[in-house]
């Protein structure tokens, strides 16, 4: 059958004005994988890291942009711990609409909750260490960031990165219906923790 198992529809996939709708219209078939909306989804879950990328290499242009916008009311860490925030809530919503309660059902719930739940314990407990200037690159925005060696850094290197590549693979286990799948999933979440490796890389190599 090529019925899938969300709630009140058959098909729905990123970015799709209906997406927006817990209600989108019914199809007879699988959302194609790749098609134009995929490229849109991977294109928007991108911009968090080249706004990161034009910080970490131009950070005096990211202060001045800071300055001209706010003069000196707005710290530029606080303009970059903002726009983070904003960015990773539009990246939420363009993930499309939960599945049904019935496909959470066995093994599937348990493994996401797990992957996500350590995930997020690595990203607070990085934020806990490092606080709002450690995290959002407060030592190339004009802020001392003291040298920190312990927990989370002593599980994992990178941990906060690590911590958001566990809960992208938990959020694609909770997802991992059969409409998600056939409609490219997880090429999508295997992309986006490219993303973070890339990211990685810049910051240990660049």
């Amino acid at each position: 059958s090529t019925q899938s198992t969300w709630g009140h529809s058959e098909c729905l996939f990123f970015f799709e004005e209906e997406a927006f709708s817990r209600t989108p219209p019914c199809s007879t078939s699988y959302q194609t994988m790749f098609d134009n909306a995929w490229f849109l989804t991977v294109g928007a879950l991108s911009v968090p890291h080249w706004v990161y990328a034009f910080i970490w290499f131009q950070p005096k242009q990211f202060m001045r942009i800071n300055a001209g916008l706010f003069g000196r009311a707005v710290h530029p860490v606080t303009t970059f711990s903002t726009l983070a925030a904003v960015m990773k809530l539009a990246q939420y919503i363009g993930v499309g609409s939960a599945p049904d309660l019935a496909d959470l059902l066995g093994w599937r719930l348990p493994v996401a909750l797990a992957l996500i739940g350590f995930g997020q314990v690595l990203n607070a407990a990085v934020y806990r260490a490092l606080g709002k200037a450690g995290v959002y690159y407060g030592f190339k925005l004009g802020v001392h960031i003291p040298w920190y060696t312990g927990f989370p850094f002593t599980a994992v290197s990178h941990p906060q990165y690590v911590g958001s590549v566990l809960s992208i693979w938990g959020a694609a286990v909770l997802f991992a219906t059969p409409a998600h799948m056939a409609a490219g999933l997880a090429w999508l979440a295997g992309g986006w923790s490219l993303m973070y490796a890339t990211t990685t890389l810049i910051e240990d190599r660049l």
